[in-house]
């Protein structure tokens, strides 16, 4: 601020400053924006990716994991007063969170009776799972999976640090966004599942001559299609309930039959044709679904859950089919009409959205890339938007209100859609809108603000005039360079920057960011045929005994010469092969040139007892390790010569341990690569043979640093190894400082470019051949 009697240097060196921490200001932000962005795009993409709903929910919690630091991510459901994991990352299977719980929390009752997300840092121990129990300066943060009130309500998603910085409002909103999407698109896959199975096998019940072997089948298939364990089908004659088939003998099937018909729970609303979903006798969740011919009841549908929310809404809508389905069967005289009709019906079900009538998040995907294809301008554009402020209307007026609102939404935009045009729900008060006759941006615009218009005026709602306005995010994609899953994925992000902005926004997805997504994807294309047309080569970085500077082993590492875009850096290519699952045939040919390598120059040099070091993926593994031992043995070399280096954030479905054991069994040693970079770094060297630790390149930098813990954290990581009887090893070593600190901590091996970079063939022999001083195995 300008004050009287300033001189004018005084106040151009205060209005200097000024604007300096604005500038100041304005960096950190946009920093922030684009970190929030990164993360978002990368956990959109897990969503995207097709998968089933479990693998769906484990590699969300993974990236999580990682992109969070967490060291435990979960799925855990209030039940009573405790909470019970569902899923999780960063907690061993046999972990009793996930059979007796822990008790329910101050911090996670709050959050699911307000529906809001809460972080807090020095977490109590009345908030923290068994793992955490020691750990007092734990951070966590608790996320409300669907609204007050919802059959999802008791269910969180549970981020847990052991040390580090609370969860900011950045960081609780980017999970609020992706806990929402996850879970709708679990439910979406799960419904799709069912009533695609249903649609398979409801007509085969047609085939039974005899209502018995029906039965019996039918009952089977409703335990498969409502994932319960308890399923049974009562027969209904004489205002009587009888036991007629069961795919389980639980209490409720024991009991004694025939009883009356009026004594089943909920007994009104069957004799009036629709489900019940509550409390049975022991209190378990029930779900009962009626039989109807003539307007009677003749059968009814039950199944038993262990959960409160065992039986939501896409759950309960196949039982109902399967019901109908079983109605036709058993009345011959109209089965073939009747099965046409259901048939019919469920197709219309699996392509629309049940409740504004819409299509629905599959039948979008289709439309999209059928568009790209048919399009006469070659582009598509595609909005992405949902409902500002939504929730709150929902938690206020409940989730009846909040259907309605959406049935009035929808009604509207109906009118906003052009012929040709495609209009869907994805869930929620999440909306697609298709553009297949789009040729440029302005396209998009247009139809964004013919949206806002339409949303402009007040809905009437349960006696209120309720406003909405709608965040839209806008995508133009291109016939060859687009596809369907990736042009949701932009859309949906620019949707979310849109938000970030305010409501009623409306963005389009950065052209420099949709460039370098096709980018991407050409590159993936171009990787799948590397291997054939010769572009990969072998490098080779020494690792040598630092205190005499003498070569002990070998590290090999892929290189990739792209004849236009030159050399691709592995850090670039090496995810994209672990992706496609090109990195099963490259990581095998690596590890063939790198063995006959080895072999060749333990030949030459036997003096120098050399070892070779390769790097090794979780697919690799997952296809057992009989392959790699043929390949090892091959090469003419022991397998006690090879190092295979692992890291710790490899993602697996499967249990690797045993091919690793059979591996080890064989002389094959294993060291774990960037030690310390991920979650899960004692329970690797728990659940593996490992024999070494390779000390991450981070750590040795911030060695010299001061006052940042990194020469106490490569103290630490040594201290591990050498407790656990382990070879430690230093990665990245660029100055003499950082080798001398290294040699002052006691460290044996390290390799990095002061001691040398990856070399050819020829540079590694003639390496050899200058130091040709006799040593011992490293």
């Amino acid at each position: 601020m300008t004050t009287y009697g300033e001189s004018p240097a005084a106040r151009l060196d205060a209005d200097a400053e000024a604007l300096r921490a604005a500038l100041t200001r304005a960096e950190g932000a946009a920093a922030a924006a684009y970190r929030d962005t990164a993360r978002l795009i990368r956990l959109l993409t897990v969503i995207g990716t097709p998968s089933t709903p479990g693998r769906l929910i484990d590699r969300t919690l993974t990236v999580l994991s990682e992109v969070f630091a967490a060291d435990v991510v979960c799925i855990a459901e209030a039940i009573d007063d405790r909470l019970f994991v569902t899923a999780s990352c960063g907690l061993p299977e046999d972990d009793p969170a996930f059979t007796t719980g822990w008790a329910l929390g101050p911090t996670a009752r709050r959050v699911i009776t307000s529906g809001s997300a809460a972080a807090l840092h020095g977490v109590p121990t009345d908030d923290r799972p068994p793992p955490l129990h020691e750990a007092e300066n734990a951070s966590a943060a608790w996320i409300p999976l669907s609204g007050v009130g919802s059959e999802f309500a008791g269910d969180l998603l549970v981020l847990y640090r052991s040390g580090g910085d609370l969860f900011t409002p950045a960081d609780l909103q980017v999970l609020l966004s992706m806990a929402y999407r996850m879970y709708s698109a679990v439910e979406a896959r799960e419904r799709g599942a069912a009533i695609e199975r249903l649609a398979q096998a409801g007509p085969g019940l047609a085939r039974h001559l005899d209502v018995g072997s029906l039965l019996n089948d039918a009952v089977v298939l409703l335990r498969e299609l409502t994932g319960t364990d308890s399923a049974w089908i009562l027969t209904v004659r004489d205002e009587l309930a009888e036991m007629a088939a069961a795919a389980d003998v639980g209490e409720d099937t024991n009991r004694r039959w025939p009883t009356p018909a009026a004594d089943l729970p909920g007994w009104a609303r069957l004799s009036a044709g629709e489900p019940y979903v509550g409390p049975g006798r022991d209190d378990d969740p029930l779900l009962l679904v009626p039989v109807m011919r003539d307007d009677g009841v003749i059968a009814v549908l039950a199944a038993k859950g262990r959960r409160a929310r065992s039986f939501g809404k896409s759950v309960v809508e196949v039982a109902v089919v399967l019901a109908s389905y079983l109605s036709a069967a058993i009345s011959n005289s109209e089965l073939y009409r009747r099965l046409k009709a259901r048939e019919q019906e469920l197709h219309r079900r699996a392509s629309r959205d049940p409740l504004t009538g819409l299509a629905n998040r599959m039948t979008a995907a289709q439309r999209i890339d059928e568009a790209l294809a048919e399009s006469p301008t070659g582009a598509a554009g595609l909005l992405f938007f949902d409902l500002d402020k939504f929730k709150a209307v929902n938690d206020r007026l409940g989730h009846e209100a909040g259907d309605e609102l959406i049935q009035q939404v929808a009604q509207r935009l109906r009118k906003v859609v052009r012929p040709g045009d495609m209009l869907a729900r994805f869930g929620g008060d999440e909306f697609v809108l298709l553009i297949s006759g789009a040729s440029d941006l302005t396209d998009l615009t247009d139809m964004g603000r013919r949206i806002q218009v339409a949303l402009s005026d007040e809905f009437p709602l349960r006696g209120e005039r309720v406003e909405v306005t709608a965040s839209i995010g806008a995508v133009l994609g291109r016939r060859g360079t687009a596809s369907a899953s990736a042009m949701l994925r932009d859309a949906d992000a620019a949707m979310y920057a849109a938000k970030a902005r305010g409501t009623g926004r409306l963005e389009v997805f950065d052209d420099e960011a949709s460039h370098r997504s096709i980018d991407r994807l050409d590159l993936r294309s171009d990787l799948s045929e590397a291997l054939d047309r010769g572009q990969l080569s072998v490098v080779y970085q020494p690792m040598v005994e630092l205190k005499t500077n003498t070569i002990r082993s070998f590290e090999a590492l892929a290189r990739w010469r792209h004849p236009e875009r030159g050399n691709v850096p592995p850090d670039e290519f090496i995810p994209l092969a672990e992706e496609t699952g090109a990195i099963v045939p490259i990581g095998a040919w690596v590890l063939d040139q790198a063995c006959r390598q080895l072999a060749t120059w333990q030949r030459e040099f036997p003096e120098a007892h050399l070892t070779m070091g390769v790097n090794i993926s979780a697919v690799q593994l997952e296809r057992g390790h009989g392959d790699l031992l043929d390949v090892i043995r091959a090469a003419g070399v022991d397998p006690g010569d090879i190092w295979l280096e692992v890291t710790e954030h490899m993602d697996t479905s499967e249990d690797i341990s045993a091919q690793v054991s059979a591996l080890r069994a064989a002389g094959v040693h294993f060291a774990l690569d960037d030690f310390g970079m991920s979650y899960s770094s004692l329970s690797y060297l728990q659940r593996y043979p490992v024999e070494g630790l390779k000390i991450d390149r981070a750590f040795v930098a911030a060695m010299n640093d001061a006052g940042n813990g990194g020469r106490g954290i490569v103290q630490a990581i040594m201290a591990v190894a050498d407790s656990l009887s382990m070879m430690a090893f230093a990665e990245g070593i660029e100055t003499q400082a950082q080798l001398d600190a290294l040699l002052d901590l006691g460290c044996g091996f390290g390799q990095g470019h002061l001691i040398s970079p990856p070399l050819s063939v020829e540079r590694s022999t003639e390496a050899l051949r200058a130091q040709r001083v006799p040593g011992t195995s490293g």
